[in-house]
Formats: C-alpha cells, sequence, structure tokens
C-alpha cells in the first residue's frame, strides 16, 4: 500500500495526470506529456505496482503481456520501488521500444525521495 501511495505522489509531483484503474490487475491510469509530433501530445500506461527491480519487471513485462497489448494504448507497465525499477514498451515518434520513468523525468530520484516524505 505504502508503494502506491508513493507513486500517486511521485504522478503529482512530476506533473504527470493519474488516476486509480478501474481494471482487474492495474493501480493507475497516467498519461504523460511528450514532444514529439507523431505521439499526439502524450502517452497513457496502465501501470500496475510491484515489488521487483528492473530485471525481474522487464522478464515479468515479457512473459504477462504479447507484443499486440504491449503496444496498444493505454501501454502496460510495471513499476516497481522507484523510476529506476519501471518497465513498459511503446511506440514513440519514429521508433519506440522499452522504457523507463527515469528515461522521462531528469531529476526522477530526487521527486521519488520528495514523494517518500510529503
Amino acid at each position: 500500500m505504502f508503494l502506491k501511495l508513493r507513486w500517486a505522489r511521485f504522478f503529482t509531483l512530476a506533473g504527470w495526470d493519474w488516476r486509480l484503474a478501474n481494471q482487474p490487475g492495474f493501480d493507475f491510469i497516467v498519461t504523460f506529456p511528450c514532444g514529439h509530433s507523431e505521439c499526439s501530445g502524450s502517452h497513457t500506461l496502465k501501470v500496475r505496482i510491484c515489488e521487483k527491480v528492473y530485471d525481474a519487471l522487464a522478464r515479468r513485462h515479457g512473459e504477462i503481456y504479447d507484443v499486440d497489448s504491449m503496444y496498444s494504448i493505454p501501454h502496460p507497465a510495471l513499476f516497481g520501488d522507484g523510476p529506476d525499477n519501471t518497465y513498459w514498451q511503446m511506440g514513440h515518434g519514429s521508433g519506440g521500444g522499452c522504457e523507463t520513468v527515469s528515461q522521462w523525468i531528469a531529476n526522477a530520484n530526487r521527486l521519488w525521495e520528495r514523494a517518500a516524505h510529503e
């Protein structure tokens, strides 16, 4: 429960739009801005919080989701303990692939620390 609350605080501090998910197996629906013209201004994820590290999240993501669901909107994402321990796949710009929160927010680890105390 604490980890979910911390992620909610993080999303707010980062300026990402979020709401609780109403789909079984997911905790949040999160939308964040993107400046690429091919991306229509934003990306949306359906996030499942699980207490795992990056390698385990990447492996689990490949076990749970097929390519069609990975690249459908909202994109399924697994978030663990902190911005470096996140994983999803999506189309982005003229390409796409594996993503983490740290790739999208320059000061992600600092915001993560703030989320623990605010």
